[in-house]
C-alpha cells in the first residue's frame, strides 16, 4: 500500500491517506470537515420569498 501526504485546509496539519483515496480525502478529521461545512453554510445567502 502506498500513502500520500496531504495538508488539511482547515487546520493546516499534515496527514496521510492511501494513494487510492487521494482525490476524496480532503480533511484530516471529521471535526475539520464539519468546521469547513459550517463556514460554507454561514456564507450561503437566503433570498426572500416573493409570494
Amino acid at each position: 500500500m502506498s500513502y500520500v501526504k496531504k495538508i488539511c485546509p482547515t487546520c493546516g496539519k499534515e496527514f496521510f491517506v492511501l494513494e487510492k483515496a487521494e482525490e476524496k480525502a480532503t480533511y484530516c478529521t471529521l471535526a475539520c470537515l464539519i468546521k469547513a461545512q459550517s463556514k460554507v453554510e454561514s456564507r450561503s445567502m437566503t433570498f426572500p420569498s416573493f409570494s
